[in-house]
């Protein structure tokens, strides 16, 4: 159930705002004023991390927009894994760290590649920081998300009239798969690195591999758009990379 934010005067309110600050695909000429102005105000942000990374990508694109000096981060420690229980945990503190500022009366900026609702792991923090501070308000500052951006790098209209657009994640059941690509007029594989070669042979059966554009990075210093996918067979991809197949 979708729960809309409390609506509580500032005199009534006792706890800091908790704002979900999307940052856009890399590039920080794709950062929204909003997202600046919001970033310049706030004296903590959060930045989500692997645990692996030995940097975040997203405070690295704003540090090129805002200066970091004197701005308290504090890292919320979120591994990549799809063990259930570990990933509740990590979810739980990061969720507790939060709250703890924000009943300290502190605002936050959770900064998020792409966009906070749009595949990312911002939203799942939502219910369980209003588990703890129901009373606490949440803003939403939307980002570019790195389906448009990718768009934009190949010049790719999404959706036209009524054309159906569908986006989909990186595993991929290979029927369900040929389904979406005969059922809809422009398809997003997104995170495509470690099932491309499963996604050209599909690509390859329904003769599609000629509408398709894969994109890396879009928006970074090492962007990549490639239209000969047959170059890509065999290859380590980077993890930020997506398939664009317009019919």
């Amino acid at each position: 159930m979708i729960v809309p934010n409390p609506r509580v005067s500032d005199s009534e309110r006792r706890t800091g705002i908790l704002y979900g600050v999307g940052v856009g695909p890399g590039d920080p000429d794709l950062l929204t004023i909003k997202a600046v102005n919001i970033l310049k105000k706030v004296g903590i942000i959060a930045i989500p991390k692997s645990g692996e990374e030995a940097g975040s990508k997203a405070l690295s694109i704003v540090g090129k927009a805002v200066d970091l000096k004197g701005k308290d981060i504090v890292e919320l420690v979120l591994p990549m894994t799809k063990d259930k229980d570990v990933l509740l945990k990590a979810r739980r503190d990061a969720a507790l760290l939060l709250a703890e500022k924000l009943e300290n009366g502190f605002d936050v900026a959770c900064i998020t590649i792409g966009d906070p609702l749009f595949y990312s792991t911002f939203s799942y923090l939502i219910p369980l920081v209003r588990e703890k501070l129901p009373e606490t308000p949440i803003d939403i500052i939307s980002g570019v998300s790195s389906v448009m951006a990718c768009a934009a790098v190949t010049v790719t209209p999404l959706a036209e009239a009524d054309e159906r657009l569908a986006v989909i994640p990186a595993t991929y059941e290979l029927e369900k798969l040929r389904n979406i690509l005969r059922d809809f007029d422009t398809v997003v594989l997104m995170k495509v690195n470690k099932t491309m070669d499963k996604v050209l042979a599909v690509l390859e059966e329904l003769d599609l591999k000629d509408n398709a554009a894969f994109v890396s990075r879009a928006g970074w210093p090492e962007e990549e758009v490639v239209m000969d996918l047959d170059s890509l067979r065999d290859k380590a991809l980077d993890y930020f990379s997506m398939v664009i197949v317009k019919k």
